[in-house]
């Protein structure tokens, strides 16, 4: 198959986009027709109304179970596992699971009549646990980035004690992996993306934002049509509704990890009377703006590269940025802007990006010291391939797709003119090195179709208990979100940790042990447990 044009958007080999509207699919050319009868196993089907079957297992409940804005529940028809394709792998991190895959259709209510799609679904069980056994629905961090391919990889992860109780389910989201993937943003659109520069208010990086914001709109509204704000949180929250259903329980245990857990928390606060065990882990707080996130996020990369600049020189061997690291990055990424990423080289900007995740590891600061080094002397070729990487490789473009998708769908604010301004003051004045570039990331939305429902505050009104966890430090998800999350939710009982990574479990085996109490016994832990680092 010829490699896409530069300009053109890259499409995984999935199903239409049935899910968005008919026209998406003609959009993509991706119709295709058999003949003879289907092999397609027994599908699980759901939606909202009374056209669909009836529900096979405990989807309906009596009057004494809370109701949110999603309603008293789903209904769906069993799902029925079968044998994962190959791009399912059975193994994580050196450990054996047996591996299945289901898809279960969803219908939504679109002016009127019914769009259907089908939700791709992982599950992965430990050796000996049965086809019977409670099922720990996994979602983590950014759309796109560890969904049904990584069920095996996201079981592994978990502690050996929930690995022994818990069958993993992970998900696609729609328009994400296999669930009618909609991937409209080109190799052209991919390199701007990577390469924005450090601080794009004024002048050739201003007009980068608006170049870039306005093509990847065209390009995405062009290849999904009217269906393109379909994609976001507050659907893909009832669609795991739909999942809870098809899976045969009456309620749903989740734990959530950065976006993941932000998706967790809206889930519980629109189907309260359907959680079961909750666990968030760094949720972003769903009620901030894009702008007011730039900010927050800014400030907290700015402590985390303080604290990386005060550890460096205890690294193995000293520190290689010499005395002053934090001057030392800073110089990068200026001079990087200043040579305008010439030839496809790194920019500012695109140093920014690494960073952003990669000061959520204080394990890897050593090496990340060592490759800044390497670019601060002429040689930018390893944080060129760690960002390669951080992106996702040769699915950046995709992955980019995924994240565009919810980001700019679950907010109405569009950062333009006087807002835009006012937004780059903000950041800038909380995190002078990370604001900036951040909010231009925020901007790259501002030409993106109206949201059919933006997020707000989540409440969770009469749910069983939920569990947010919070690293202090964490850069990635700032504790100020964890904190306003734990606030908003009624049942929330927060567990904090002192440490500046990203992800609390199960790193810390102080949190490790109290989430893995209230998962297999269904006891919270204290309010406030604080954990040492």
């Amino acid at each position: 198959m010829p490699s896409p044009r530069a300009g053109t958007p890259r499409r995984r080999r999935v199903r239409p986009l049935a899910a968005f509207a008919l026209a998406a699919a003609l959009l993509t050319g991706a119709v295709a027709c058999s003949i003879g009868p289907s092999t397609r196993p027994e599908l699980a089907t759901s939606g909202p109304g009374g056209e669909l079957p009836p529900p096979t297992s405990a989807a309906t409940t009596g009057s004494s179970v809370p109701v949110g804005p999603g309603g008293s529940g789903r209904e769906s028809a069993p799902v029925q596992w079968t044998t994962c394709d190959p791009e399912v792998p059975a193994d994580g991190a050196g450990a054996a699971f047996a591996v299945d895959c289901a898809s279960v259709q969803v219908a939504r209510d679109d002016s009127g009549g019914f769009d259907s799609f089908f939700l791709e679904i992982a599950r992965a069980r430990a050796p000996g646990l049965p086809d019977d056994a409670p099922t720990l629905v996994v979602l983590r961090d950014d759309p796109g980035r560890l969904g049904r391919s990584a069920v095996a990889q996201e079981a592994a992860a978990l502690s050996p004690d929930l690995q022994a109780g818990y069958a993993v389910v992970t998900v696609d989201l729609v328009g994400t992996g296999a669930s009618s993937a909609t991937d409209c943003v080109s190799e052209t659109n991919q390199a701007g993306f990577v390469g924005l520069p450090a601080d794009p208010s004024t002048g050739a990086g201003a007009a980068a934002v608006t170049a870039l914001s306005r093509s990847l709109a065209f390009d995405c509204t062009d290849l999904v049509g009217p269906g393109l704000t379909q994609a976001n949180t507050t659907f893909a929250a009832d669609d795991l509704d739909t999942v809870r259903a098809a899976l045969g329980t009456p309620t749903l245990a989740l734990l959530g990890r950065g976006y993941g857990a932000t998706l967790a928390a809206v889930y519980a606060d629109r189907y309260p009377g359907r959680v079961g065990s909750v666990v968030l882990d760094g949720p972003w707080d769903p009620a901030a703006t894009p702008g007011q996130r730039a900010a927050t996020t800014g400030a907290a990369l700015e402590r985390s590269l303080d604290a990386f600049a005060a550890a460096c020189p205890g690294f193995p061997g000293g520190c290689a940025l010499g005395d002053d690291p934090r001057a030392a990055v800073q110089g990068l990424v200026q001079s990087l802007d200043a040579a305008d990423g010439r030839g496809g080289q790194l920019t500012g900007g695109g140093v920014l990006l690494l960073l952003s995740t990669e000061l959520g590891d204080p394990d890897g600061w050593p090496a990340l010291a060592d490759d800044l080094a390497g670019a601060q002397i002429g040689d930018p070729s390893a944080l060129t391939a760690r960002l390669y990487l951080q992106q996702g490789g040769s699915d950046s473009a995709e992955l980019t797709s995924d994240l565009l998708l919810y980001a700019c769908n679950d907010s109405a604010e569009r950062l333009t003119g006087d807002t835009l301004a006012a937004a780059f003051t903000q950041a800038r004045a909380a995190a002078p090195l990370f604001g900036p570039y951040l909010v231009g990331r925020a901007a790259l939305c501002s030409s993106w179709p109206a949201p059919e429902v933006a997020l707000g505050t989540v409440r969770a009104t009469g749910a069983a208990p939920i569990v947010v966890l919070g690293a202090v430090g964490d850069p990635v998800s700032p504790y100020v979100g964890v904190q306003a999350v734990t606030g908003q939710l009624a049942p929330g009982t927060a567990v904090s940790w002192q440490s500046g990574r990203h992800g609390s479990y199960p790193a810390s085996a102080c949190v490790t042990a109290a989430v893995d109490g209230y998962l297999l016994t269904a006891r919270a832990p204290a309010r406030d447990t604080l954990c040492p680092p």
